[in-house]
């Protein structure tokens, strides 16, 4: 699935890769034309899960129906750790990485399950590292704001992770060509889907720009929103904290988008550029 955006500034593309087309136990995916890497930590095996796949000849089958999330439903295809004999043990963390093999990309957002082994809630501490050839970019450590692991009713019990506003600034414009998921303590199993990411050449220091000038208004607001300075029709997006689509459509300067049936909390109104803006309904 790809979101494509035009104007005089730049042409940005984001991909989102959910896995369905990929090979059961594949420690390789492809989205689009790019290829990607599955790489573990020693003494696991991170791969792509489908359900009733025995995994390296094991005679324990991976058995979960209804699992994964692609952002709005369970899909049953995903990359995870599940299978049993590949582990390093409970209470000590885990570890892999996604690799382009040199090619730089922009990671925008993704849904990661996060537990212990046992599918029950974690107390670790989840830290997500970008590099370019060899060199660190940026570090995201989340230490809350978990989703429930037994609340399928949430995401499927996926925690959605925004590359925008997560960590200590908007790194879905950072190029890089390997990302690294840390875990600690008894974060022992973790599962990631809906993996979004745009190709390096719709990655714009433009978008730096456009932020920074568009802005909304007025916030906090407790009836309607408005967009300043978009320059063309743009779609949208608004998410709220746990990472839950509440509405989307068509955006150009000054659009009045009704908010007063919201709940009040934190908002994020996403645009298909890439670019992220909170808001708050009071």
């Amino acid at each position: 699935m790809s979101i494509l955006c035009f104007n005089a500034a730049f042409t940005f593309a984001q991909s989102v890769e959910t896995f369905e087309d990929e090979a059961p136990g594949s420690l390789t995916f492809t989205d689009g034309s790019q290829s990607f890497s599955i790489s573990s930590s020693f003494g696991e095996n991170y791969n792509v899960f489908t359900d009733g796949f025995s995994d390296n000849g094991n005679t324990t089958e991976d058995n979960c129906v209804g699992c994964g999330w692609n952002g709005t439903a369970a899909d049953n295809k995903f990359i995870d750790n599940s299978d049993p004999v590949n582990t390093n043990g409970t209470n000590n963390g885990s570890s892999f990485t996604i690799s382009t093999g040199g090619t730089e990309i922009g990671v925008t957002s993704l849904y990661l399950f996060c537990s212990t082994a046992s599918i029950t809630a974690h107390t670790g501490t989840l830290t997500l590292e970008g590099y370019k050839s060899g060199i660190l970019q940026y570090t995201i450590t989340k230490t809350n704001g978990f989703n429930d692991p037994a609340n399928f009713g949430v995401n499927n019990g996926f925690t959605f992770i925004d590359f925008a506003t997560e960590g200590a600034a908007n790194y879905t414009q950072t190029r890089i060509d390997q990302l690294v998921f840390t875990s600690t303590g008894n974060l022992d199993y973790m599962a990631l889907d809906a993996f979004s990411w745009a190709p390096e050449n719709t990655l714009s220091v433009d978008n730096n720009i456009l932020a920074s000038q568009i802005q909304v208004y007025p916030n906090p607001s407790s009836k309607s929103i408005k967009i300043s300075d978009l320059n063309t029709e743009t779609t949208y997006s608004i998410y709220d904290i746990l990472g839950n689509k509440i509405t989307q459509g068509n955006a150009t300067k000054n659009t009045e988008i009704d908010i007063q049936n919201f709940a009040n909390g934190l908002y994020f109104l996403h645009f298909e550029n890439g670019i992220v803006k909170k808001f708050i309904k009071n």
